[in-house]
């Protein structure tokens, strides 16, 4: 007897227009991520209060597949657009967000290697990884606040692997949820004339050699395949798979500061130019005969102002807010300096540290190479991050260089409005030597105007993806002046030197090291997807229509036992509510490796259920004991939750002999029920289920209800309420074959069965 007494200890109404599509318990806190037909999620405690809402990303979009990362402390959100997305559980933040290729995201797994690699992967020689630097708040960057790294993505002991299924029959794999490590095209392994559609389900075994993968077939037909796929190149190579996420993980993260600096820096030099333009603009300039540059480089050379200069100096501007402009375009490019040293050039001393480790990796090929790490790409990014180095260098320069010519212009500026309005001037700037004027005439000429608006453009050309329009002498240049300096240089080849381009812009290296870091990693998701191999594949017929198929139930586990290595995928043969569901066993330790066994559990043969027809509306397995089901009445008019023992159900799973071909079961298998409980008074259609928590949620047929009951309750101490009565099988069978009318209120029955 397999003894699953509950009590319900909540009941809750559930508010709003949307109605609750996926839920998900956490396997170690008491939270569930619910999401619902309006594309939100919600992470809900126990008591069912709201944790946090993960708002939706676009009008039509849906929630179509949550996972948890195995340690909780991440859930996967997957869309129908094609974008995951990890948030941090905690605080309800996104920490990051990608797109495999475009597809609907049908399905998705998490789960964790069984073999720890925290040691093991210290023999791949893997540097001490340095604390990132925080990310750039640029709303706030005047008051020093910075964001924290991402802090949720830390190491972890055990390679865990984020499997993702699409809409078009492609799998991928995601190591730690960010590394793209494997791509499985379905279509192809099968080798099959159909091509395959939708995932439904992923299932991987404890050390993910073998995935036993559900999907459906694009010809029209009500045809789904259950698949297993051998991956022994990810067993092979965990360990280093394990560094080669460990490296990805930090060099995204870096690459994510990066752009945020990067912005900031953009925000800071348009401070900039909002604080100029903001009393410049108002300045006539003679019908569009001349230019405040121009007239402002006349006013240096001859000394003598214009009427409408004078008037725009003395009465617009005023020394006042000379002063303010003067200080508050100072500390903007203050902040850009700041961003510069601080930020961007820490980031990226960083990621060339990393790069060089990738670089040492790729050089182990006997170890690499399998994987699609090659020396050349990884060498290509080295450069790229050098030559971003060296244009930071460059633009470092050019701003020290633009506060130099901002202090003279502002200063000259300032002497020329007092002389203008006959107020005494400063000893200490009454006087400038011919320096500043050159300063003051290129800052005129090169920086100040373009096109008759104020521009900045001598740093902001540097800031926009567009080649340079000024470019810096090559006697100012950092890199070119290191290379004149160093003779020894010219003597090494071309391919082992950063190679920064004079006429490239900062954000234009910044683009070229994007694609060269992309191109290190592009080819080992293809290159462990192309040594997989399809052992075993089945076609299943099932009773529903082709644009139905979604709409079955599906539940899959898997079991990493020392002495029970196996997966169990449940799916029911129709649309739900339906007949019955098929459970298939891939065995995948070695003594039964690639056994799979099959069965069709029809609830027309259920002992200890009274007579008569039941539906099944949704499946679940509890544990690696139990699995629940939901059940309705023929009438809808009564729910049971039903627990069946896995051990009884696997019992009578026959063995499949045929490798390929479909698979039919016109033998329904009698089922034996542990525990069921009676719902008289609710019509429960949807549940979600935490062993671990014991604990179980189960919804109405409109879902705007939930009840909270509490699992595995011990006898004695499931004391019950007034209004509920303990009846015997026999009674039981009576009371739901009664008409409504004579029929006792039997509501919430709790029943444990012996077999």
């Amino acid at each position: 007897m397999v003894s699953c007494m509950m009590r319900q200890s909540d009941e809750k109404h559930i508010l709003g227009t949307a109605s609750t599509e996926i839920l998900l318990w956490s396997s170690r806190r008491d939270l569930i991520a619910v999401s619902n037909s309006s594309g939100e999620v919600f992470l809900r405690r126990l008591s069912w209060s709201k944790v946090w809402k993960l708002p939706k990303t676009g009008d039509g979009v849906k929630v179509t597949a949550i996972v948890w990362r195995p340690d909780s402390v991440v859930l996967a959100v997957g869309y129908s657009s094609g974008d995951m997305t990890l948030v941090d559980v905690e605080s309800g933040d996104i920490v990051h967000t990608f797109n495999p290729c475009g597809e609907p995201i049908t399905a998705l797994s998490w789960e964790n290697s069984i073999a720890s690699l925290n040691e093991e992967a210290e023999n791949l020689l893997l540097p001490e990884l340095l604390p990132q630097p925080s990310k750039v708040n640029s709303s706030k960057l005047d008051s020093g606040s910075m964001l924290e790294g991402d802090k949720d993505l830390k190491n972890e002991e055990l390679l865990s692997l984020l499997w993702i299924g699409l809409k078009n029959g492609l799998v991928y794999g995601y190591a730690f949820g960010l590394f793209p490590c494997c791509l499985l095209k379905l279509s192809k392994l099968s080798g099959m004339n159909e091509t395959i559609g939708a995932v439904r389900s992923i299932c991987p075994n404890g050390d993910h050699s073998q995935l036993c993968i559900l999907a459906d077939l694009r010809a029209g037909r009500s045809e789904v395949l259950l698949m297993t796929v051998d991956t022994p190149l990810i067993t092979y190579c965990l360990k280093e798979l394990y560094g080669l996420g460990v490296l990805y993980r930090q060099i995204t993260g870096l690459m994510d500061c990066l752009i945020s600096a990067q912005k900031a820096l953009q925000e800071a030099w348009e401070d900039a130019l909002v604080d100029l333009e903001s009393k410049m603009v108002r300045y006539d300039n003679n019908d569009g005969q001349s230019s405040l540059s121009v007239d402002l480089m006349e006013l240096l050379m001859f000394g003598h102002a214009g009427i409408k200069l004078e008037k725009f100096l003395v009465t617009d501007l005023t020394d006042k807010g000379l002063k303010r402009i003067g200080q508050a375009v100072e500390l903007s490019y203050s902040n850009m300096q700041k961003l510069l040293v601080k930020h961007i050039v820490c980031a990226n001393y960083q990621l060339s540290h990393y790069l060089t480790q990738l670089c040492g990796l790729a050089k182990q090929e006997d170890r690499f190479s399998c994987l699609g790490l090659q020396v050349n790409l990884c060498l290509s990014a080295c450069r790229a991050a050098g030559s971003f180095t060296a244009k930071t260098a460059e633009l470092q320069q050019v701003i020290d260089g633009s506060i130099k010519y901002l202090k003279t212009f502002f200063r000259w500026l300032y002497v020329t409005i007092l002389r203008l309005s006959d107020e005494p001037i400063p000893p200490e700037l009454a006087t400038s030597t011919q320096q500043d004027v050159r300063f003051i005439a290129n800052f005129l000429a090169k920086d100040f105007e373009t096109d008759g608006q104020v521009r900045l453009d001598r740093i902001g050309q540097y800031l926009r993806n567009e080649s340079l329009t000024s470019i810096t002498s090559s006697k100012t240049r950092p890199w070119d002046m290191l290379a004149e300096a160093c003779q020894t240089i010219t003597n090494f080849p071309d391919s082992d030197l950063f190679q920064p381009r004079a006429e490239r812009s900062l954000v234009q290296e910044f683009t070229h090291l994007e694609q060269q870091v992309k191109a290190s990693f592009e080819a080992i998701p293809s290159a462990v997807g192309q040594t997989a191999s399809l052992p075993f594949m089945t076609n299943l017929t099932l009773d529903c229509q082709s644009d139905g198929l979604d709409k079955i139930k599906i539940t899959s586990r898997s079991i990493n036992q020392p002495k029970d290595r196996c997966n169990l995928i449940g799916l029911t043969n129709s649309a739900t509510p339906s007949s019955g569901f098929y459970l298939f066993e891939f065995a995948s330790e070695k003594e039964r490796k690639n056994l799979t066994r099959a069965a069709f559990f029809s609830f027309r043969r259920c002992d200890h259920l009274p007579p008569g027809e039941y539906k099944l509306s949704d499946m679940q397995f509890y544990n690696n004991e139990v699995m629940s089901v939901l059940l309705l009445t023929e009438e809808n008019t009564t729910s049971i939750f039903l627990q069946l023992s896995l051990a009884l159900l696997r019992e009578q799973l026959a063995p499949i002999m045929s490798r390929r071909g479909p698979f039919n079961s016109s033998f329904q298998t009698e089922l034996f029920a542990s525990s069921f409980r009676v719902f008289n008074d609710f019509q429960a259609t949807a549940l979600g289920l935490s062993s671990s928590r014991k604990v179980a949620a189960i919804f109405s047929a409109a879902k705007r209800k939930v009840r909270i009951f509490d699992m595995e309750v011990e006898e004695e101490e499931d004391v019950e309420d007034e209004d509920q009565d303990i009846e015997d099988v026999s009674d039981l069978s009576q009371e739901i074959s009664k008409d409504g009318g004579n029929q006792k209120d039997v509501s919430d029955v709790d029943m444990a069965v012996s077999p």
